[in-house]
């Protein structure tokens, strides 16, 4: 039986060797035409910050973003974000504002500014609905009039991915690719080449394969999965602990059971962000018991100890 690749490729230093090294652009165009789906397809792409493992042992806090133009002149940006912050709406859009402006040199004519596509992949879920992929432009109240040439900001919710390896055939090429991101470490290279055969996958499957290989980059990468998990941990750790000081008041003032409530719903809530998935909705936890939500947690908790390891 053939080797299970082992790398996870939303893991940022995979991500972006992957999406953002020279030689690998039929990855970027495919992701972003599945994505964007624009009346103008994009043909090729130039980076604009390409992948470099040197930038990685030098720089800790590297952005690992992917930046790319076409011949066009429109530029891509490209993200993967881990259990999304509060404020990431906020963070996207200045982001993508500021890579718009970036364009304009010194003295530049406005005419001269293209397009920005920021196009954000998250493995949690920040909107309230079921949808995989949401959409966000300039555009006219009234009459929907867009504004051409300006800021697009696309979220595409792995966490709301429910496709399987059977289904694989018939779904378009972006359920493929949020398979591929999600479960392309489970598989073997060859069972990937046989659920995902075009050439787009065999290259990012390739390139998967190849940290695994090499030392200095399986190092690097261990250090970047070691850093986001400990991250991760932190939240759960840091908002268990506020509640846990809420509670402590609450003793005082006899509101002992509804704050241990509240301090275990906090934390389950944070456990389904961090595994990037969603057990029920936050309304519908509400409703629970304190003993169920201790029992979900027992459970998530256990999914989260399998990651790490």
């Amino acid at each position: 039986m053939s080797t299970k690749i082992g790398i996870r490729a939303w893991i940022d230093f995979a991500f972006k060797k992957i999406f953002g090294k020279k030689g690998n652009e039929i990855c970027l165009v495919s992701l972003l035409n599945s994505v964007l789906d624009l009346p103008n397809p994009i043909e090729s792409v130039q980076y604009l910050n390409p992948f470099s493992l040197k930038e990685f042992q030098e720089d800790k806090f590297i952005c690992v973003d992917v930046k790319a133009t076409d011949s066009q002149g429109r530029v891509f940006v490209v993200e993967v974000q881990i259990a999304p912050i509060t404020c990431f709406i906020k963070r996207a859009t200045y982001y993508a504002a500021k890579t718009y402006t970036e364009q304009l040199p010194s003295g530049g004519a406005y005419s001269s500014l293209k397009a920005t596509y920021a196009v954000c992949l998250l493995t949690g879920s920040i909107w309230a609905d079921d949808r995989l992929h949401h959409h966000f432009r300039m555009t006219e109240k009234e009459s929907g009039a867009v504004l051409l040439d300006s800021i697009e900001i696309h979220t595409v919710e792995l966490g709301k991915y429910i496709g399987t390896q059977e289904s694989l055939g018939t779904t378009s090429v972006l359920e493929q690719w949020c398979y591929w991101i999600i479960h392309s470490h489970e598989h073997s290279e060859d069972e990937l080449r046989e659920l995902l055969p075009g050439l787009e996958f065999l290259h990012a499957t390739r390139e998967l394969r190849k940290i695994q290989e090499i030392s200095e980059e399986k190092q690097m990468y261990d250090s970047r999965e070691k850093g986001h998990l400990d991250w991760q941990s932190s939240i759960v750790d840091a908002r268990e602990e506020g509640r846990e000081e809420g509670r402590e008041e609450g003793r005082e003032e006899g509101r002992e059971e509804g704050l241990e409530k509240g301090v275990l719903l906090g934390r389950l809530l944070a456990l389904q962000e961090i595994l990037g998935g969603t057990l029920v909705t936050e309304e519908e936890i509400k409703q629970w018991p304190i003993n169920r939500l201790s029992e979900a947690i027992v459970t998530l908790q256990t999914k989260l100890r399998d990651r790490k390891t």
